[in-house]
């Protein structure tokens, strides 16, 4: 620590040198917004450096209450996993590619509640330091809240709503037979069990106006709801005996807010089981209408990126056909008399777009129909273009489609279900992400993502195209400018 003072004073009589040797000063960022997760997750925690330069050469370490005790540290090029907190071994990650480009975001796998708090990154190139902070909060969704009679004395009945489990405390609302909040009404309670987890209790009195409780149990950051609900016959009140009370109390039913994410539409069939029938037939026809409305709003956003893409002769492998205007291929069956040259390709009939990206998000499409052998995806201009080797690490990201199988070439391969063929592919590139998307236009649909990118800072890359079909043409397709509503 007295190390970093040190290093402190420095930095401040640094700054009080003219003007001209701070041109190259630099800064950390992490996020004012916290990283939300449950326990199991795999969360990335974002920083970078602003503006943007490699941190290959730099110290990174990552480190919560403790600077001498990392998170994670990289060090002389490499990971020091010897100096790593025993409590993260082998659940952290750096990637060297995402170092490149001045990412120093860190990925932690397998959360535990333990995990949560804040977190500072820091980078020091030898002559500078600098830190960001971001918040972990790892989220406990508690027990389905249970609503029972407390006690009975004359015509003061109260009901106690109560639940476990929860974390950050969460709100808890009354409402009545007409749904209004009747929750200033209660008394409620909140206590901290093991591990940090909360439990809370509420007691409300019945009145004979209204009949019908519903207690509902939420946390305050986006997650599913837990709700309870209580009928009382009108006939419970003074008058009727004891056993008349047992029989008119309802179980409790749990339906479950509307989740506000595409994943909880992904777990309908799991809660269809759990819901009575007319449930679940409501929440489907709800997850639905939200899960359009998440597709429509990411295909405008994919959509947004979309570029003119037309293919180069001079990349084209000898035996392919091009069409006058860049925008079809397809393999010939005599070789032509070409010269050949270091950017054309030899050992796959391949080409390349004549566009390349050095920065931000691009989306082109491909209609590939009933073409029986074809590759689509980026290559980087460093790229050899000879031979017949085509991984992520020779520089090429591409999905293949073979007749009876379907690839995304990683190393090793990666099958892909059949099912996920398209007619028309759609490529969208996140050049500052690192990564490369595949989707199903016709069903608006994700195949598959290629992530941590390995290239160069402002390398290009380029559009890549293999048709091994003599039958078919791939054809470079503008996007249908609503095909949300064409889809529909």
């Amino acid at each position: 620590m007295k190390m970093r003072f040190l290093g402190r004073t420095c930095l401040i009589v640094l700054s009080l040198l003219p003007v001209s040797t701070q041109a190259d000063a630099w800064t950390v960022v992490g996020s004012d917004q916290p990283v939300i997760a449950e326990p199991g997750d795999e969360v990335i925690l974002p920083c970078h450096i602003s503006p943007r330069l490699s941190a290959v050469d730099m110290e990174v370490r990552w480190f919560r209450e403790r600077f001498d005790r990392p998170v994670h540290l990289y060090l002389n090029q490499r990971d020091q996993l010897g100096r790593q907190d025993s409590d993260y071994q082998d659940r952290t990650a750096l990637p060297p590619s995402a170092l490149q480009r001045g990412d120093i975001s860190l990925r932690l796998r397998n959360l535990r509640p333990s995990d949560r708090g804040v977190y500072t990154c820091l980078a020091d190139d030898g002559s500078q330091y600098e830190e960001g902070q971001i918040e972990v909060i790892v989220a406990a969704l508690g027990t389905q809240p249970s609503i029972s009679m407390d006690s009975t004395q004359g015509e003061q009945t109260w009901l106690v709503c109560r639940s476990e489990g929860w974390d950050p405390e969460p709100e808890l609302i009354w409402r009545d037979r007409d749904g209004n909040d009747v929750t200033s009404l209660s008394n409620t309670t909140l206590l901290r069990v093991s591990q940090g987890l909360r439990s809370v209790s509420s007691y409300i009195k019945i009145k004979q106006q209204s009949n019908v409780f519903s207690c509902l149990v939420r946390s305050k950051i986006p997650k599913p709801d837990w709700e309870s609900k209580l009928h009382i016959s009108s006939d419970f009140f003074p008058g009727v005996s004891g056993w008349m009370v047992a029989f008119f109390l309802t179980s409790a039913l749990s339906i479950g807010a509307i989740p506000l994410l595409v994943i909880q539409w992904r777990r309908m069939d799991a809660m269809e089981r759990k819901l009575e029938p007319m449930a679940a037939k409501c929440l489907r026809k709800e997850l639905e209408s939200v899960k359009q409305e998440v597709l429509k709003s990411e295909w405008k956003w994919i959509l947004s990126s979309a570029v003119d893409v037309t293919l180069d002769p001079d990349t084209a492998y000898p035996l392919l056909i091009l069409s006058a205007e860049g925008k079809r291929v397809r393999l010939g069956e005599t070789w032509p008399d070409l010269s050949d040259n270091p950017e054309r390709f030899d050992g796959w009939p391949c080409v390349l777009g004549r566009e390349s990206f050095t920065s931000g998000r691009r989306y082109w499409q491909v209609q590939v129909g009933g073409n029986t052998n074809w590759r689509l995806g980026v290559s980087r201009e460093s790229a050899k273009r000879k031979g017949f080797s085509m991984t992520p690490q020779q520089g090429y990201w591409t999905v293949w489609w073979d007749g009876g199988a379907f690839t995304a070439l990683t190393d090793p391969r990666t099958p892909l279900p059949l099912s996920l063929k398209p007619q028309k592919m759609g490529v969208y590139l996140d050049y500052e992400e690192g990564q490369l998307s595949f989707y199903n236009v016709e069903t608006r649909s994700h195949i598959y993502t290629f992530t941590d990118m390995e290239f160069n800072p402002s390398e290009k890359l380029y559009p890549f195209f293999c048709n091994g079909d003599w039958n078919t043409d791939l054809v470079l397709e503008s996007p249908d400018p609503d095909p949300v509503s064409a889809a529909d």
